[in-house]
């Protein structure tokens, strides 16, 4: 990696790390060969218990771009990562986990597409070496704010410029959410998000990682399953009701937070205040809103009548993707 930085904007990785060290030299072995020049990496640590610490100090004392500090201020992957984006001195922030791995060129593609938007964002594919399972979606994703309303961008495709930071709703709240997707509403909401259409990240999914999910395969978008989620989104209408509507109340007081004016964030918000109200007439105001931005309402943009009946029957579908509400049944 080339470490003159005269002609180069100041990109800062940040990589938080905790109990990584299975992967972690692997991941900072792709970050030292960016073909964009880094001007610092910065590891903060999560108080790990195995030897991710002495492999992050050992990179350290090779490379003096690249500084180990300690999370005392917010346990936990989310607290973690946004206190260390505080900490980055770069201009540009690229978010980093410790299990990927990076195409060689994810950083100059990036600052290349970046412009004047808040936040870059790239394609990742899913691998695994220890038989979890894993899926991927070929089409375009879609990041229009109306969408990430229900969604979050997986951070570790994020280049932001620091100007995000000082959007974001204020942090002595408790959104109940993660900073990814703090990141991706605030940047959606000031309609200021860039793709690039390229897998950048490949994607370690195991069984110990923070975000692992096993695969949904009622997610994919055929009759059968559109049936069965409203099935059994209207058998759990009543049971599901009181954990959409708190969640969706966190959800708005989040969007409140955000420093954005445009037609979209008022629209969103409004959709964020009819789910959490509940009952027939929220649902039919629901479904309003839905209908009119069913073009860039679900993971890929489209048109015609598929998209127009998704879009009627969405807020009633609600229940069944957000049934990881429901507590532990034992």
């Amino acid at each position: 990696m080339t470490k003159n930085l005269t002609d180069a904007k100041s990109v800062s990785v940040v990589l938080c790390t905790y109990n990584g060290a299975r992967y972690l030299s692997a991941q900072l072995d792709t970050l030292l060969q960016q073909t964009y020049p880094i001007s610092e990496i910065l590891i903060q640590d999560d108080h790990s218990t195995d030897d991710t610490l002495s492999i992050a100090r050992s990179y350290a004392r090779s490379h003096s771009f690249i500084r180990v500090l300690l999370n005392e201020s917010a346990p936990g992957f989310n607290g973690n990562f946004l206190s260390a984006m505080c900490k980055a001195t770069g201009e540009y922030i690229a978010i980093c986990d410790q299990d990927d791995l990076w195409h060689p060129q994810k950083l100059e593609l990036q600052m290349a597409a970046i412009g004047h938007h808040l936040l870059c964002v790239c394609r990742s594919m899913p691998f695994s070496d220890d038989g979890v399972s894993v899926a991927y979606d070929p089409r375009t994703p879609n990041y229009h704010p109306i969408r990430l309303l229900y969604c979050s961008i997986p951070g570790h495709t994020m280049l932001l410029h620091r100007r995000l930071l000082s959007l974001l709703p204020p942090q002595d709240h408790d959104y109940h959410t993660n900073y990814d997707v703090l990141l991706s509403l605030t940047a959606a909401a000031n309609d200021s998000v860039v793709l690039v259409d390229r897998f950048l990240v490949n994607w370690r999914r195991h069984a110990g990682a923070a975000t692992y999910e096993p695969v949904d395969g009622r997610r994919s978008p055929s009759m059968g399953n559109g049936l069965y989620i409203l099935g059994w989104s209207l058998w759990h209408h009543r049971q599901m009701q009181p954990f959409l509507r708190t969640f969706f109340q966190r959800r708005q007081s989040l969007l409140r937070g955000i420093r954005a004016d445009s037609p979209l964030y008022d629209d969103a918000l409004a959709i964020a205040g009819e789910t959490a109200r509940g009952g027939f007439l929220g649902l039919l105001r629901l479904c309003r809103l839905h209908v009119k931005h069913r073009h860039h309402l679900f993971y890929a943009e489209g048109r015609g009548i598929t998209n127009l009946l998704r879009a009627v029957l969405y807020g009633a579908m609600q229940p069944y993707y957000y049934r990881f509400l429901l507590p532990p049944s034992r």
